[in-house]
């Protein structure tokens, strides 16, 4: 796939990119290095995979939440930054090669700041790992003014298939959203996108999330979730209220494992206590 035709179909995946975290330190983003697989809940783990289900969904909701962004897979708006970064590298690329640096500034920060990608000077095929860098880059959002800081990278490979990965900070008002996201496509097109996160020292990954609802009526999450050792699940979340301090006041989460059965299910009592039921007993959890 030649890269003007990539920049075209990833100006496409950017409405379906939607990978947050507020600032508030509940969820701090960071990598996921834990297990890829499916988990099996069990008697000996089944209290952190609770916890993991309950994080994750609290997650998928902020990251629905954070200014610009989508509900996923329902794309109702599009991150400014991330369309004009993209227009910006096709109308820049020609100018690319034979430089190491190029400013994307006078395009991406229409408010002021800087944004720029290096670009591997002997490289003449325009496959290759290019790296973005957002210093205080300014641009209007919503009646007022969102700066990002931070890195982006793009690996475009010549089997067609493509890697975008950002670690950015956006300023937005008073508040303030670490966003991390991974968005991956095969030659065929088929695309995953992934939110790594930490919570209580223990690395976390919510990929492929549906979020519907509101915070008076409550949310709706569909995700896969990983614990970095254990691996994934899948969970389905209901009538979700989120609680300002974390967890949820109340709501329900089923949770699927390895088996493809529904395995244990999580009812909230408080935003400090959730009861589980896995082989028909039910027991407690505060966290």
């Amino acid at each position: 796939m030649e890269l003007k035709n990539w920049l075209f179909a990833a100006i496409a995946i950017t409405a379906l990119v939607a990978c947050a975290g507020s600032g508030d330190g509940e969820g701090a983003d960071t990598g996921y290095s834990g297990k890829e697989s499916a988990a099996t809940v069990n008697e000996e783990n089944k209290d952190d995979i609770a916890i993991a289900s309950s994080v994750g969904a609290k997650q998928a909701i902020e990251a629905s939440a954070a200014p610009g962004r989508a509900l996923v897979p329902r794309a109702r708006s599009v991150e400014p930054v991330l369309e004009h970064h993209i227009l910006a590298l096709n109308d820049f690329f020609g100018e690319a090669k034979g430089r190491g640096y190029v400013d994307l500034s006078s395009s991406v920060c229409e408010a002021g700041g800087s944004a720029g990608y290096t670009y591997d000077e002997n490289n003449t095929t325009g496959y290759g790992t290019f790296s973005i860098t957002y210093n205080n880059c300014r641009y209007s959002y919503g009646g007022e003014t969102a700066a990002i800081d931070g890195f982006a990278t793009y690996t475009n490979n010549e089997d067609g298939s493509l890697r975008y990965e950002y670690d950015i900070t956006v300023s937005y008002g008073s508040e303030s959203y670490k966003i991390t996201a991974i968005y991956e496509c095969d030659a065929e097109f088929n695309c995953s996108y992934s939110d790594e996160f930490s919570y209580s020292g223990t690395s976390y990954r919510v990929s492929n999330f549906s979020v519907s609802g509101s915070a008076s009526s409550g949310y709706d999450v569909e995700a896969k979730v990983y614990h970095e050792d254990y691996g994934y699940i899948t969970i389905e979340g209901t009538d979700l209220i989120s609680c300002s301090e974390g967890g949820f006041s109340s709501g329900t989460i089923v949770v699927t494992d390895s088996t493809s059965a529904n395995v244990l299910t999580i009812t909230f009592v408080s935003c400090t206590e959730m009861t589980i039921v896995y082989n028909n007993v039910s027991s407690t959890v505060t966290w």
